[in-house]
């Protein structure tokens, strides 16, 4: 272990933690106050260099204003070639914008045709210039749009630093006939900038959209044109995209560390940054730093010769205690004891007083406790024996207690009780309940108690301890004691133990059998409902939910053509909650979701829910909620999901026949009844080609009855799941070609009917015939009435795709909208096209051939473009083994 310190060195080195953290947290406390006042300087900084943003961005401006201004001031004297006219005007304007060196009116062909002054600095004139070759011209003639130019020295006659500011002098038609150019001088900008304060060592520098130089203290600009393209200044700047940033670089030339603020002149794409050299600000927090150090280490002398000082007199007085200590100790070894008395602090008086208090006190009652200790040793030592009895007797409870979940029977579980606590009874144990008798090693049924005992008993005698669980349920535990065996007090409460604890073991085996098979009959009962059943609690929770509302909720087989989940995804799906419940409702069924919402808040209520299947019939379900109660509280909710399809379904026909009869047959039965009646007036004689007349129509009004009544019966039939098809091999082409002859006459008037075949002649495949026709005859009817072209073009196409052979109908009708092409396979559906609809049909014909497909294991698809045409494609299963 780690030798503790003394008294002294303890005081000291706590002194001087007290101190060391009292500076420590002064220092830090003054150095964020540095910091606080670098970030306000930076601050500062920033703001400075917005400011100069502003303000070169506002001077150039101006000037830019100014020029535009003189290009539209300028145009009708430029057209009238009135030179006087327009040196006055820039007279005027360098007059008022003494920052302009010199200003030019030229030609669209560059040429300079008037310039103010006259006269340049160095004393020459200079007049028709040609500027066609400089780059702020060739922009000019591009955008048509007033040019600034990257900065340039003038030439011929000035070295100042330049900025073009060049405007186009535009006619009415919005040609360019001319420009105005003004030489902004950047000198007077420069010495503005630099006659500004940055603080301590502080500069700004201003650089054009190309990055050379207009304003710096580095750089002459009236001697040189210096690029900072390269700066890692400009580099960073590049990066942002604020336009202003700030940050710490290491500068070339010249070599410096610095802190820069950097804005974005956006009027100009120009870059100003103003900089101060990085030990400015570095230097505040080394000076912090040093002093306090110093003060650190000149308070830390101070602390230890003035706690030398306090601590002695102190440590003189602990000294004498302890030996004090140590000298009691030594004397108690020997059986005598000493008092003694030390001068010093009066809390240490008092201290030594009450420790010779207490050792006399000790010597008093360390014998009584001597004589207290051998007698509690004894009480310990056979309350230690009675404790391990009780010990084991609890070990064997213990082992006792067993799941009374398992599928052992009552005798087997008798017997894995008794193997449990065998290890801890040393008598032979027998337990004989109703007509059992079980052992550790052997199980009898049907026996007799006294039978029992005449025959398997080896001992004389026997302990017997009852085992009552119910009136009906009894039975004992009997004990067979061989040799020299007897049951002592303590052996026969364990073994009254045991027969209780094993009363309430097959107690608990009794009641849990019974609630299992009561509730295995329950939930037999309720998976066996053809209605779906789930039950939450007052959290919500879901508590139960059988096959049947479960399927329905998840999809399952139910809805093969879902599309919103994977199958991975209904296959680990479960319901928790009633919002689980709620988010499938919404995706599987057409309902609102305030209607859902409202349903779930009320406690009690119907709702009809919907299903709607592509290419299918959709289906309906009724929802009912209900309170769960126990006694008077209600413990939870429940939700009865039942399929009321087939009501709707009887509805919807019920509906559809009724309507059908009204419409559909009133007409031919008017018309037979009318022709009847002519027939039958017996006072006129009819000519007999009239008389035809009359019969023909009646024939064929009875035809269409009866092409009604046989749509009605195969819609019946498929609604009944008895559309029963007698397949056989058959000829693909005979099929089509029968089928296009059995279209009437009338319908086939101007249609052309186009066979394409990719197969074989004379492919066969596996197919009711009759059916077949049944459903071409109807697309190609379908295809010829929807059809308003003046040639009415059917082209039938066989192919085999994969599994399938197929069928193709396509025409150039007047093609199905999106909004119908998902319906048109509903009973009783039919597309109006006009105000009134085209003649025939009861809406039958679609649904018919989706039923028929079906009962052929196929299935129909169509494909439209609304306007041109529409396809209609039948897939028929390939039978294996046969072509």
């Amino acid at each position: 272990m780690k030798k503790a310190r003394s008294f002294k060195k303890e005081l000291i080195y706590s002194f001087l933690t007290i101190a060391f953290f009292s500076i420590a947290f002064l220092g830090c406390f003054q150095i964020y106050q540095i910091s606080s006042l670098i970030k306000e300087n930076q601050s500062s900084q920033a703001q400075t260099t917005k400011y100069l943003s502003d303000y070169i961005g506002n001077y150039v401006l101006e000037h830019k204003k100014m020029i535009q201004t003189e290009a539209l001031n300028v145009k009708e004297p430029f057209e009238k070639e009135d030179t006087a006219s327009i040196l006055k005007q820039l007279k005027d304007i360098k007059t008022n914008f003494p920052g302009f060196v010199n200003l030019y009116v030229g030609n669209n062909m560059g040429q300079s045709l008037v310039f103010y002054p006259e006269v340049y600095t160095d004393g020459e004139r200079r007049d028709n210039l040609n500027f066609s070759d400089r780059s702020y011209y060739k922009e000019l003639v591009n955008t048509r749009t007033t040019v600034i130019s990257p900065v340039f020295h003038g030439r011929g006659g000035t070295d100042k630093l330049l900025v073009a500011i060049v405007s186009p002098i535009l006619n009415n038609k919005g040609d360019m006939i001319g420009y105005v150019l003004g030489a902004l001088d950047l000198n007077e900008l420069g010495e503005h900038l630099r006659d500004r304060s940055f603080g301590k060592e502080g500069y700004a520098v201003v650089v054009d959209q190309e990055k050379n130089v207009v304003v710096s203290p580095f750089v002459d600009t009236k001697r040189e044109l210096v690029n900072l393209s390269d700066s890692e200044v400009v580099q960073y700047f590049k990066k942002q995209q604020r336009g202003k940033g700030s940050g710490y670089f290491t500068l070339e030339d010249p070599h410096r560390n610095v802190f820069s603020t950097i804005e974005k002149v956006n009027v100009l794409d120009w870059t100003v940054w103003v900089s101060k050299p990085t030990e400015v600000i570095t230097n505040r927090y080394k000076n912090a730093i040093i002093l306090i150090a110093v003060f650190l280490l000149l308070t830390a002398i101070v602390m230890v010769i003035v706690s030398l000082f306090l601590t002695n007199r102190l440590e003189k007085t602990i000294l004498y205690l302890l030996n004090y200590i140590k000298d009691y100790t030594k004397d108690f070894k020997e059986k005598r004891t000493i008092t003694k008395r030390k001068q010093g602090p009066q809390e240490l008086e008092e201290l030594y007083f009450q420790f010779n208090r207490m050792i006399v006190e000790v010597e008093k009652n360390r014998k009584g406790l001597i004589e207290l200790n051998m007698e509690l040793e004894g009480r310990v030592q056979e309350r230690t024996a009675v404790l391990e009895n009780k010990n084991l007797e609890l070990k064997a409870v213990n082992k006792l207690i067993t799941s009374v979940s398992s599928d052992k029977d009552f005798a087997h579980f008798i017997q894995h009780c008794l193997k449990k606590i065998k290890p801890f009874i040393g008598y032979s144990i027998h337990v004989f309940f109703q007509d059992l008798a079980v052992t550790n090693e052997m199980i009898y049924t049907k026996q007799n108690l006294l039978h029992y005992l005449n025959k398997h008993m080896v001992g004389v005698q026997q302990h017997i301890e009852p085992i009552q669980i119910e009136k009906n349920h009894k039975g004992f535990l009997i004990v067979d004691l061989q040799g020299e065996q007897s049951i002592t007090a303590s052996d026969q409460e364990f073994l009254n133990t045991f027969a209780g604890s094993l009363a309430v073991m097959l107690q608990n085996k009794f009641l849990f059998e019974q609630i299992r098979n009561k509730h295995a009959i329950l939930e037999a009962v309720l998976e066996s409902m053809s209605e779906g059943l789930m039950l939450v609690n007052n959290q919500k929770e879901v508590e139960y939910v059988n096959e049947f509302f479960l399927n329905v909720v998840t999809g399952g087989e139910r809805f093969p053509d879902m599309t919103d989940a994977s199958d991975q995804e209904l296959e680990n799906f479960e319901l928790f909650n009633l919002d689980d419940v709620f988010r499938r409702f919404i995706k599987l069924f057409d309902v609102d979701k305030d209607k859902l919402s409202a349903f779930f808040s009320d406690k009690k209520g119907d709702l009809k829910l919907e299903y709607k299947q592509r290419f299918k019939k959709p289906k309906y379900y009724i929802l009912h909620k209900f309170s769960v109660m126990l006694d008077e509280d209600i413990i939870g909710e429940g939700l009865m999901l039942r399929d009321i399809t087939k009501e709707e379904e009887i509805d919807t026909l019920k509906n559809n026949l009724i309507s059908l009869t009204s419409h559909e047959f009133k007409t031919p039965i008017t018309n037979i009844k009318g022709s009847v009646e002519t027939l039958l007036r017996s006072e006129v004689e009819w000519e007999p080609e009239f008389q035809l007349e009359l019969l023909e129509g009646v024939h064929e009004d009875i035809e269409r009855i009866q092409h009604l009544v046989n749509d009605w019966m195969d819609i019946s039939k498929i609604e009944s799941g008895s559309m029963h098809v007698e397949r056989e091999m058959v000829s693909a082409d005979h099929v089509i070609e029968k089928s296009m002859e059995q279209i009437p006459l009338a319908l086939r008037k101007d249609a052309v009917f186009r066979f394409h075949s990719y197969l074989k002649k004379d492919f066969l495949f596996y197919a009711d015939k009759m059916r077949v026709q049944q459903v071409l005859v109807n697309l190609f009817t379908n295809a010829l009435r929807y059809n308003d072209s003046e040639t009415k073009e059917i082209d039938v196409t066989l192919d085999k795709a994969q599994e399938f052979v197929s069928i193709s109908v396509s025409d150039n009708g007047i093609g199905i909208s999106k909004d119908h092409i998902n319906k048109i396979f509903n009973r009783f559906y039919q597309v109006d096209v006009t105000a009134t609809r085209r003649r025939g049909g009861t809406g039958l014909g679609l649904a018919i051939c989706i039923g028929i497909m079906e009962a052929h294991e196929g299935r129909i698809e169509v494909e439209s473009d609304p306007g041109k045409s529409s396809t209609f494609t039948l897939y028929f299963p390939v039978k294996k083994g046969r072509e």
